[in-house]
């Protein structure tokens, strides 16, 4: 057991990631290497005998040589990352020209190493090899001054910025603690290349240092680069994929519909009758305080004598639902300080309409997307669009992680429900079924900027923003034989939803089942086990559940044995906003981690005299948070998010729960509402402008376009880590 512990500790498994990393190694061995210089030194001056240092000697010597042989070669690395960085045109100039001398002057200080190679191992002895190693320190010593040069520069900028930041402002809050970041980032680099300008500049002998200064220099750099290469490799409990949630953005219409807006329409054109009383009754007690709508009930395209028909209802979709859709990819884009030409992938859907092209088409055209950049659109998928989305987008940002590649992709989701109210109410005047969609469905448009961990062109310095989730894993399970039970089917008068009783017991059924193998599929994997020594219950997580309906949520409160709370965005959104369908999921993550939800989470579950774990807010917010949604199929779409808890959004108070109705069903209906009329969709950019990605030194972000640029993005920014050379 004992052993057990110690083999699967995560220190453990933190120190082979670490050693599994050429950069790793590389640091360990520097630092024994100047250490052992420093320490040959001290034994010197204190007097010791040759054969006390001895020892250290070696170590100086022979791990030196080994770091010569593992960088040869690394010349031409520094020679592509000069060219591309003097091609970065968009660069501030000062960190450009900085960029480029640096790494010219690596190259240089690598290309001369590399000719001192054969004699120093001690195949071919040269007279030359001497001069070489002098002039190699003389390009060294230039590289390193350019470093500092753009750190002081990066530092002075810092400083500009923070002059401007208005710290009254919770945003302006969250910027300086940016700037503070990147400021001590910036500082332990200068910290860094002041330590290693000790070697060319003693070993030139322009400086008189002896070899105990120059140990100590050497070593402090090198604990820094282990330092700092620990933090890159640091993982948490579950696998790290290197997928972050940088940005999100919401957009609901500007109309609210209250539950009478659609007694109004059904009293406008359609004659009393059992059903319809029944589905006007149902309105009011589904909990939704009012459904975020295009229109109001007054909306020219469902006050026609007919119901409108699907060319009508797909032009409303396209004029009144996609500027909806660009505004909440201009807001994701902008907290994740992205421009649009820097988006290399789209993946988008929707469930209330089809064209070829797609809305996604006119979405990037709007945002100014590249024509080069890879669109997805999903069909098919109904109210679990949104987390299948983010499923695809995640799989696609894993492919180009392979290939070494940045991958910035949009996920974008947009539905226009309320349209087909008119198409709804003359099913139930017809058939005189009980069809409560109509009650539920709401209008949004939502988006979020997934990205990797491989950087577009961007000096050493820079600090991508803080993720606001980490997307830890997902599961996607259909239950078998359930195609009757959920659905959206098309019809001249628009869809038609497909919903059976059996659908609140069917989703609540998978739920534990499908949380458990979501969790086994996220944990790190441990050779020869079979289970992880890892247990969690659902009561540690925060839950964004698509809120299909009250019955949905309340089912899965008992199913999954967690309270409200847990699901507090979820219930806010469904109140507040109704059912978007796919739409929703990601307004529902949005929404979570506001300041006032924050305050609304569960307590912790050890009863106290105030508290008896039993829900009421006071708690704080759960470290990890599980999506879920129900679609067609039945479809359960399931994902693993980190949080990023430094990342807040604005408030609004309340926490509060809506009434369950029986009539309800499953809730998951996909189905619409009431009609709409245009409204101009607010713009708001959340964080900076659009398109600017900021880098230390406050300057604009690098986008290299044209066929090299994504294959140079990865490669210049491994080149501008700090290297290590001697």
């Amino acid at each position: 057991m004992v052993a057990d512990a110690l083999i699967y500790h995560p220190a453990v498994s933190h120190y082979l990631k670490f050693v599994a990393t050429t950069v790793g190694r590389d640091k360990l061995l520097r630092t024994l290497q100047y250490f052992a210089r420093f320490y040959a030194w001290y034994l010197l001056r204190t007097n010791r005998a040759p054969a006390a240092m001895a020892p250290w000697e070696a170590v100086k010597k022979q791990f030196g040589l080994v770091r010569k042989v593992l960088r040869a070669g690394k010349n031409v690395e520094h020679f592509r990352a000069a060219a591309v960085a003097a091609d970065a045109k968009t660069m501030d100039p000062v960190l450009r020209y900085t960029a480029v001398g640096r790494q010219l002057g690596y190259a240089g200080y690598l290309t001369m190493d590399l000719a001192t190679l054969l004699d120093a191992t001690g195949i071919r002895k040269t007279a030359s090899a001497k001069r070489f190693q002098h002039e190699a320190y003389r390009f060294w010593a230039a590289g390193i001054a350019c470093s500092v040069v753009s750190q002081l520069y990066t530092l002075y900028q810092l400083r500009q910025r923070e002059a401007r930041v208005d710290r009254k402002e919770g945003e302006g809050v969250l910027e300086s603690k940016r700037i503070a970041m990147e400021r001590a980032g910036s500082r332990l680099q200068l910290t860094s290349d002041l330590c290693d300008l000790a070697v060319p500049l003693s070993a030139l002998k322009w400086v008189g240092l002896d070899d105990g200064i120059v140990g100590l220099a050497g070593t402090l750099s090198s604990l820094i680069g282990v330092y700092s290469q620990w933090k890159k490799t640091a993982s948490s409990e579950f696998e790290e994929l290197g997928l972050s949630i940088l940005g999100l953005g919401t957009q609901y219409p500007p109309h609210a519909l209250k539950p009478d807006s659609l007694e109004v329409l059904s009293k406008r054109f359609y004659p009393e009758s059992p059903a319809m009383k029944k589905v006007l009754s149902i309105n009011r007690y589904t909990g939704i305080d009012q459904r975020s709508s295009i229109g109001t009930p007054d909306h020219p395209v469902v006050n026609q004598p007919n119901p409108p028909t699907i060319t009508e209802l797909h032009d409303t979709f396209m004029s009144d639902g996609v500027p909806l859709a660009v505004e909440a990819a201009r807001k994701a884009l902008a907290e994740a300080r992205v421009d649009a030409g820097q988006v290399t992938h789209m993946v988008s859907t929707t469930c209330t309409d089809s064209a070829n092209p797609g809305y996604d088409h006119f979405v990037a055209k709007e945002l100014g997307v590249s024509p080069n950049t890879e669109k997805v659109l999903l069909h098919g998928v109904g109210c679990s669009g949104g987390l299948a989305a983010l499923r695809t987008a995640a799989n696609l940002c894993l492919g180009h992680t392979m290939r070494r590649k940045p991958a910035r992709i949009l996920v974008v989701a947009l539905e226009v429900s309320t349209t087909l109210v008119r198409s709804e109410l003359e099913s139930i005047n017809a058939s005189q079924e009980t069809r409560i969609g109509v009650a539920l469905f709401s209008d949004c448009g939502s988006a979020l900027l997934l990205s990797n961990t491989i950087p577009f062109l961007s000096t050493s310095t820079q600090i991508p923003p803080p993720p606001i989730y980490t997307l830890l894993g997902w599961h996607h399970h259909t239950i078998p034989s359930t195609e009757s039970d959920l659905g959206f089917d098309a019809d001249p008068l628009g869809w038609k939803v497909v919903l059976s009783p059996r659908v609140p017991q069917l989703t609540q059924s998978v739920l534990l089942p499908t949380f458990s193998t979501l969790l086994s599929s996220s944990l790190p994997p441990i050779p020869g086990r079979t289970t992880k020594p890892y247990t969690a219950s659902p009561r540690d997580f925060d839950w964004a559940m698509h809120p299909g309906g009250a019955t949905i949520l309340s089912g899965a409160e008992r199913a999954l044995g967690i309270t409200p709370e847990h699901m507090r965005a979820s219930y806010d959104t469904y109140i507040h906003h109704g059912n978007s369908s796919s739409a929703t999921i990601l307004s529902v993550l949005d929404r979570l981690r506001c300041k006032d939800m924050d305050a609304l989470a569960p307590p912790p579950p050890s009863p106290s005299p105030t508290n008896n774990g039993a829900g009421g807010g006071g708690g704080i917010p759960k470290e990890y948070v599980v999506g879920c949604a129900f679609g067609p199929g039945i479809t359960v779409e399931m994902c693993l998010l980190k949080r990023g808890l430094e990342v807040r959004r604005g408030t609004r108070p309340g926490m509060e729960t809506p009434p369950e109705t029986e009539s309800e069903g499953g809730g998951g209906s996909e189905d619409g509402d009431q009609g709409s009329e245009s409204g101009e969709p607010s713009s708001s950019a959340e964080e900076g402008e659009v398109g600017q990605r900021r880098d230390g030194g406050g300057g604009k972000g690098l986008v290299e376009k044209g066929s090299r640029g994504e294959e140079e993005e990865a490669f210049i920014s491994e080149a501008l880590e700090g290297v290590e050379l001697d």
